[in-house]
C-alpha cells in the first residue's frame, strides 16, 4: 500500500506537570507524522510518554506547548466547536475495554451514536453493521459479562468505528489478552484498517505487537523521540541503544555459557570466530551455511538460531562458529566469508573468538 495524505502532525509537542513538588516534563518536543492510512505503533518503556502523548492526540489532555494537526486541520489553535469537529472523527480503544455492564453489545457500540443525536432507527443500522464488521452479529443482545476479553476488546473497537473515524487510537489494548486472543484481535484490526482505509495509531511497550501489524513505529525515551522508521528497519537495523533493547528478545542474541566465558576479543592462532547472521525476506531461505561449507570447505557449527516474522517478512537470527585459520582477519579465510555474507544480504557480525574445540 502506497501511503501519500498526511493524517497527523505532531510538531515540538511539550506537557509538562506542575505539582507542589516541581515540575515534571513529560513530553520533551514531539515531532513526527503519520500517513493516511498507516498502521503506526509508538513503543517505549514505561514512563516514556506514550500514553500521555495518546491523550493529547484524542483531546483528553492538553499539551503545555507545541501543535497537532489531524487532516492538516489544528487541533490547538482553533475553537471550541471545530475542535469537536476535528474530534468526532477520532476514536480511542482502551486497554480496560471500559464497556457499560448494564448495556449490550449492540446498545454499547451505539453510545456515541446516541451522544451525537443520531435517530433511534438509523443507531440500531449502523451499529448492527459495526458489530458485524467486528464479528459479533452473534452477540448483540449479550452483555459484557458474558464475553470473553477479546469479545469485549471486539466491542470497544466497533464503539470507537462506529461514527466513522478516519483515526483510531489503541492504548495497550491487547495487554490484558492472552497471546492467542492478542494475535485474532490484531489480525482483526489489520482488517478493519485495510477495508475501511482508517489511520491507526497505537502505543505498546511490547515490540512483538507492533512487529504483526505496523508499517511504521516510533521510539519513545524519556519523553523524546529517540528514533522512527519502517517495523523492518526498527526491527532489524535498530540504531538506538534504547530500540536495540526494545528488540532484543526476539532475536538470539545470548551465548551458551560455555561459549562466553572464552569468548576474546582478539585470535589467537588456530581459533575460532563466533559470528552472529541476521536474515531477512528472501535470504532466511536462502541454504547459505551449506554454500558456505561447499564453497570455501571449512566446517561451521550453529551454536543458536530463531525464525520469525515481520508482517509478511520472514527474518532469523543464527550464532555460528568457524575457524580463522590463525591468519590476520583483513587476509584470511574469515575476511571472504564475511565478504560472501555481505553480497548475499546477510548481515554478519563478529562476536569474537574461542579457542578451537
Amino acid at each position: 500500500m502506497v501511503f501519500t495524505s498526511l493524517a497527523v502532525a505532531l510538531s515540538d509537542l511539550r506537557t509538562t506537570y506542575v505539582s507542589d513538588q516541581g515540575s515534571l516534563n513529560v513530553l520533551k518536543g514531539v515531532t513526527l507524522s503519520v500517513l493516511q492510512g498507516q498502521i503506526f505503533g509508538i513503543i517505549g518503556r514505561s514512563g516514556a510518554g506514550k500514553s500521555t502523548l495518546l491523550r493529547c492526540l484524542n483531546g483528553l489532555e492538553k499539551p503545555t506547548s507545541g501543535e497537532i494537526s489531524i487532516q492538516q486541520r489544528s487541533l490547538i489553535q482553533t475553537t471550541q466547536i471545530e475542535r469537536r469537529k476535528i474530534l468526532h472523527n477520532i476514536g480511542t480503544v482502551f486497554q480496560n475495554f471500559n464497556l457499560l455492564s448494564r448495556r449490550t453489545v449492540l446498545q454499547n457500540i451505539a453510545l456515541p451514536l446516541e451522544f451525537m443525536g443520531v435517530s433511534a432507527d438509523n443507531i440500531t443500522i449502523k451499529a448492527q453493521e459495526m458489530a458485524a464488521f467486528v464479528g459479533l452479529s452473534d452477540k448483540l443482545n449479550s452483555y459484557p459479562s458474558q464475553l470473553s476479553g477479546g469479545q469485549r476488546q471486539r466491542v470497544a473497537i466497533a464503539r470507537a468505528l462506529v461514527c466513522d473515524v478516519t483515526l483510531l487510537l489503541c492504548d495497550e489494548f491487547t495487554s490484558s489478552l492472552d497471546p492467542e486472543t492478542s494475535l485474532e484481535i490484531l489480525t482483526l484490526l489489520r482488517d478493519l484498517n485495510q477495508r475501511l482505509g482508517i489511520t491507526v495509531i497505537l502505543v505498546t511497550h511490547d515490540m512483538s505487537v507492533l512487529r504483526e501489524i505496523c508499517d511504521q513505529v516510533c521510539v519513545l525515551d524519556d519523553g523524546n523521540v529517540v528514533e522512527v522508521g519502517s517495523i523492518e528497519s526498527i526491527l532489524l537495523r535498530p540504531k538506538h541503544a534504547v530500540t536495540q533493547s526494545l528488540v532484543s528478545h526476539l532475536f538470539v542474541k545470548d551465548l551458551p555459557r560455555t561459549i562466553h566465558d572464552s569468548l576474546r576479543n582478539e585470535p589467537l592462532e588456530n581459533d575460532y570466530a563466533v559470528l552472529r547472521l541476521m536474515f531477512s525476506d528472501n535470504t532466511a531461505f536462502q541454504p547459505a551455511i551449506a554454500s558456505i561449507i561447499q564453497k570455501f570447505n571449512i566446517p561451521i557449527n550453529i551454536i543458536a538460531g530463531n525464525l520469525g516474522h515481520v508482517r509478511e517478512v520472514t527474518f532469523g537470527s543464527m550464532v555460528v562458529t568457524m575457524p580463522t585459520h590463525g591468519l590476520p582477519t583483513e587476509d584470511s579465510l574469515l575476511a571472504e566469508v564475511l565478504v560472501y555474507f555481505n553480497t548475499h544480504h546477510i548481515s554478519a557480525e563478529i562476536l569474537g573468538y574461542i579457542p578451537s574445540p
